[in-house]
């Protein structure tokens, strides 16, 4: 017996000590992928404007019918929106100079249909550019020109605290020029860009009201704000094309810059991909792509990704892109597939003639790689209101792209166009378009998409 235990000993031994020579280190992913949720995104909503006379509008495309499911009334001049439940979109309704008819407009959801809209009256020329969430039980939207005294006519930027009945409870004011928000997913702390101070400003939440916290940093002229899915960290993107990270796991803050490695020359927008933590940075002719899984942002593929130019001879000959030379490409717009396999890249050029010829790129998220690229038919430029250049009331976004929640149809809208693009994802094809919107509306042209959002 005695042999036995001495024998199994000597085994245990062997055992321990064979192993001493490779030692198993995990590699701690602080931020852990997210899967898609199988119940989001039966929809993709297209937000558009209609003049300065005439209210806007909301698309629903029904991702597995590829048809609109219904069309809505907004308010005037929509420029963003923001899902809040699994049934209710939030719309910012920014109206021209000197109107007085700023609104926030919900659009409540049965399924695939919007079957009630409701829509308030912000303070008169308050200029709403921007509405986030990630509550049930409150909103918040940005007041860049809000006076809260009209007897002196003093602005003080605010951001507007939004109940579920859409009444404003309480304004809180910001910096100059703010012109983006984050919230975190947890719902605990809300940020808010401020273009013209070069600041940040923080905010814990809680219902009805709004605490101060500390962002320290140095920021320049914020243009975009993400905050990351575990709620720990949040991204500015700056006018000089710096990325910076802020540290927002504190509870009570500060909330600290912890790196500003990252240059996007020229970005204006990110996309963040919660499936595989990353950030899909478009800009000039390029794409930029951050693994944000770890403490600082990591540029994947070696660097940013040149966008081709799909050549105009490969377009049919129906498209007037087809006529003339291509021209330098703006890489403007990007959305993830939620199952995890691809990007989509939106891009444009104006030709010589005035026309607006957009295209699409896929990018193999495994190897980050261009899979192939491919146009989307073309069209006269809208460049009296569509180019940023050429309009005050330009949109913010002149072609956006969003998914299905299926991962089977990428979209790409066009304010110059009017349309939305459908892209089948089975063999990444431009299979059709909708214009904006389409059925029986009484109102007036032109419908111009400057929003899309994957909704309920």
């Amino acid at each position: 017996m005695k042999r036995f235990l001495w024998m199994g000993f000597v085994l245990f031994l062997y055992v321990v000590c064979s192993g001493c020579g490779e030692t198993f280190r995990p590699i701690i992913i602080p931020n852990p992928p997210q899967f898609p949720n199988p119940a989001a995104a039966h929809t993709v909503v297209s937000i558009n404007d209609n003049g300065t006379l005439v209210p806007g509008s909301a698309m629903v495309i029904d991702v597995s019918g590829d048809s609109d499911a219904s069309v809505a009334n907004v308010g005037l001049a929509p420029v963003h929106a923001v899902q809040q439940t699994a049934s209710v979109v939030l719309v910012a309704n920014h109206s021209v100079t000197g109107a007085a008819a700023d609104s926030i407009t919900k659009l409540n959801f049965s399924g695939t249909t919007i079957f009630s809209t409701s829509t308030i009256s912000l303070p008169a020329n308050s200029a709403p550019n921007f509405v986030a969430t990630t509550e049930s039980s409150q909103a918040y939207v940005l007041l860049p020109n809000y006076v809260p005294d009209p007897a002196t006519n003093v602005v003080v930027p605010s951001v507007g605290v939004l109940n579920t009945n859409l009444t404003l409870v309480a304004t809180i004011p910001v910096g100059n020029n703010p012109d983006a928000m984050a919230e975190t997913p947890n719902g605990q702390k809300l940020y808010v860009a401020n273009q013209a101070d070069s600041m940040i400003d923080g905010f814990n939440t809680a219902v009805g009201n709004l605490s101060p916290r500390t962002v320290k940093g140095s920021f320049n002229g914020p243009l975009w704000l993400i905050a990351r899915s575990d709620s720990q960290r949040l991204y500015v993107l700056n006018g000089n094309g710096v990325v910076s990270t802020v540290d927002t796991t504190s509870t009570l803050g500060p909330d600290n810059m912890i790196d500003a490695s990252v240059t996007v020359p020229g970005a204006a927008y990110m996309l963040y991909d919660g499936n595989l933590n990353r950030l899909y940075i478009p800009a000039g002719s390029q794409l930029t792509i951050l693994d944000v899984s770890q403490s600082v942002p990591a540029v994947l593929a070696g660097g940013p990704i040149p966008i081709p130019t799909v050549a105009p001879s490969s377009r049919s000959a129906s498209d007037p892109c087809s006529m003339t030379s291509a021209q330098t490409l703006t890489v403007a717009a990007v959305a993830a597939l939620p199952d995890g396999s691809r990007a989509y890249v939106g891009a444009y050029y104006e030709d010589a003639s005035d026309n607006f010829c957009p295209q699409v790129t896929v990018i193999d998220a495994a190897s980050n790689t261009i899979k192939s690229y491919f146009a989307v038919p073309g069209f006269p430029a809208y460049d009296a209101f569509c180019s940023p250049s050429q309009s005050q009331r330009a949109p913010r976004f002149r072609i956006m792209m969003a998914a299905g929640g299926d991962s089977s149809r990428a979209y790409l809208s066009s304010c110059d166009g009017g349309n939305v693009n459908f892209i089948d994802t089975s063999n990444d094809t431009y299979i059709l378009n909708l214009p904006a919107p389409i059925g029986s509306r009484l109102d007036n042209p032109p419908q111009n998409p400057v929003f899309l959002i994957a909704g309920p």
